[in-house]
């Protein structure tokens, strides 16, 4: 009898945090919903779209997901209306703006990252989505563009605030704490393995490579956990430059350590542990018998001191004496990584408002584009894909060619910024839509009779809201976010419409 008794608290640990943001998402539903049919909107569905979009398992993930689809709608609503009042006779000239706007969209979202790319891309078939309001028959805009304009703009931020104001109310948010729980397990793990590399023996060198590989993916998923925590945190946006420096940091102190084993795996055996030696005793005690004694959770309790210890560390290493160029390179490589510790240990200590912090001006946030090549070809892509289907509407006179255009902006601008994932994401949607669509039509159709009205379909449709939130908030636990948003806003229009 003691096993079940066991289980039911695991089990209610397991289920619990996918169960609570299933109710919260039912909630901002359901809020997003009221609130539009009180203001009488247009199409109160729109708002219930956006706040299941917007609600996400973490807090600062939702807010700063709400926050960028907010500048994003706004900026394609207002893009229409100047496209509109640009060409307000010429089809063409419309046409070509549109899948141009497309373009530069596509660029943008390609160029930046997380929900920075999911605004670039939102803004881009927002347009497109007001546009086929807009447009006849075989295309060209009317007067009506301004209107719809702020009809869908303002459902959407009707949306947004209900969702926020929910997901604020209930939830206070960890990614905080979480990431400097990271940040430290990183810290303790690259300090420990690469003071093991220089006291272990030299066959341990080759085994380090890939102890490398392993902390560089950790450091890659500091990304998506740095945009939740400033998010949650007014005061960890203004210093949002600092957490990059921190993330930069590391990658530096990983840089210097893979010099370091190169180094020393081209050496002698005999000359390359007398040079490890040799950089271990340059090595400060403090941060020898630190690393050796002390687990991740001791690097929070005071990161000032430490970062101290560490820029200390690196400048008597790069002013110590060298015999040979050999330990040269070894020293300034040391220091490379002591520095980059140093870093990391400035972002851990605002993480943990550490007073002793000192107060460094603000620096401002750069945009770092290594490679501008796959901006411009999934521009060019988006370019082609949306101005072929103008052209096969005009040329054809499709009855649905505007939804056309939607349907084709969409996944283009979306799916961009997905590099080599693109193709089977996209032929996943193409193929799990139309069952999705053709699944949810059949069951409200037999709920309606069933419930003897729409209201009572309403009812069941919710607890499908809480059951698709469920498994969003325990699927989320094993998966990275998407880096530019998901196809989600077609299928949640398909239930709440």
């Amino acid at each position: 009898m003691a096993v079940p008794s066991m289980a039911w608290p695991n089990a209610l640990n397991v289920a619990g945090p996918p169960l609570l943001f299933g109710l919260r998402l039912w909630a901002s539903v359901c809020l997003a919903l009221y609130v539009a049919f009180w203001l009488e909107l247009d199409l109160p569905s729109w708002a219930g779209t956006s706040a299941a979009l917007m609600c996400q398992p973490h807090l600062g993930a939702s807010l700063r997901k709400g926050w960028f689809r907010v500048i994003g709608t706004v900026i394609g609503a207002v893009l229409i209306v100047l496209l509109t009042a640009c060409f307000p006779q010429d089809r063409a000239g419309f046409l070509i703006g549109l899948a141009l706007w497309g373009a530069a969209c596509a660029f943008v979202a390609t160029l930046l990252k997380n929900f920075a790319a999911y605004a670039a891309a939102l803004a881009g078939y927002t347009a497109a989505i007001v546009a086929s309001n807009t447009l006849g028959a075989t295309g060209g805009p009317d007067a009506q563009v301004f209107m719809l304009a702020i009809n869908r703009a303002s459902e959407i931020c009707v949306g947004i605030v209900c969702a926020g104001i929910v997901l604020a109310g209930t939830d206070f948010g960890g990614a905080r704490r979480r990431l400097a729980a990271l940040l430290a397990a990183l810290a303790a793990d690259i300090a420990r393995q690469f003071t093991g590399m220089l006291a272990g023996p030299r066959s341990g060198l080759q085994e380090t490579q890939a102890v490398r590989r392993e902390l560089i993916r950790r450091v890659i998923a500091l990304d998506p956990v740095i945009d939740e925590t400033i998010g949650e945190s007014s005061t960890l946006r203004y210093h949002s430059p600092v957490l990059q420096s921190t993330v930069d940091g590391l990658f530096a102190a990983l840089t210097g350590w893979r010099t370091v084993a190169a180094s020393l795996a081209r050496l002698p055996d005999d000359q390359a542990r007398d040079e490890a030696e040799a950089v271990l005793r340059s090595t400060p005690i403090e941060i020898r018998v630190a690393v050796e004694q002390e687990g991740p959770a001791r690097w929070m309790e005071d990161p000032v001191r430490r970062r101290q210890t560490c820029e200390a560390a690196a400048r008597s290493l790069i002013a110590l004496p060298a015999g040979t160029p050999s330990r040269r390179l070894l020293l300034d490589q040391t220091a490379k990584l002591l520095d980059g510790m140093s870093r990391m240990l400035d972002g851990l200590a605002l993480l943990v408002a550490d007073p002793a912090r000192p107060r460094p001006p603000r620096r401002s946030t750069r945009l770092r584009v290594p490679d501008w090549l796959p901006a411009l070809v999934n521009a060019r892509r988006a370019f082609v894909a949306i101005g072929a289907v103008e052209l096969f509407w005009v040329l054809s006179a499709w009855p649905n060619g505007a939804t056309a255009i939607i349907f084709t902006a969409i996944p283009v601008l979306l799916f961009a910024p997905r590099a080599e994932q693109a193709y089977a994401i996209a032929m996943d949607f193409i193929v799990d839509y139309p069952f999705r669509a053709a699944a949810q039509a059949g069951d409200l159709h037999r709920l309606q009779p069933r419930h003897g009205s729409v209201p009572g379909a309403r009812r069941r449709s919710a607890g499908q809201r809480v059951a698709t939130g469920r498994f969003r908030g325990h699927s989320s636990q094993f998966r990275a976010p998407p880096r530019a948003g998901e196809p989600d806003e077609l299928r949640y229009r398909a239930v709440l419409q």
